[in-house]
């Protein structure tokens, strides 16, 4: 109970000092809410029990060709060129640790973690199909007919 009242207060808080910075005419924030705004979402976040989303991948595309992460395959100097705006490859981290561990280059390290991924996700890395004894496949076409 002594939770809801706290979230009333920040809530009728939060409405005021919105009111303050809304006033018709005025090009400016008010101090207290420009200090006080981030801190006061995160408590009635934290209320509510809203949490923040971690961020996963803040690279780019500029700082994975300088981690050796490029080859004459797959080219990331061409992302540049074009003004990519995509934060740059996901699981670096793996693929780096791949490449040291074992002395590959990036494209051996690469095929590596494909195949990781796709053995975690029950797959036979070299047909693509599934591993799963349950799984039941459809051949199509004239040449599947048995005579």
């Amino acid at each position: 109970m002594q939770t809801l009242s706290w979230l009333i207060v920040i809530i009728l808080v939060l409405l005021l000092l919105t009111q303050l910075t809304n006033t018709p005419g005025t090009t400016y924030s008010h101090p207290v809410v420009v200090l006080f705004r981030q801190r006061i979402a995160d408590l009635v976040n934290k209320a509510l029990g809203y949490r923040r989303l971690p961020f996963f991948n803040t690279g780019s595309f500029e700082q994975d060709i300088e981690d050796g992460l490029t080859s004459s395959t797959f080219d990331l100097n061409q992302n540049l060129e074009d003004g990519d705006t995509r934060p740059g490859l996901s699981d670096t981290d793996e693929i780096k640790r791949i490449m040291k561990r074992r002395g590959v280059s990036f494209d051996e390290a690469r095929l590596i973690r494909q195949d990781q991924l796709l053995k975690k996700n029950n797959i036979d890395p070299v047909t693509g199909l599934s591993l799963d004894p349950k799984a039941v496949y459809f051949a199509s076409g004239p040449s599947s007919e048995q005579s």
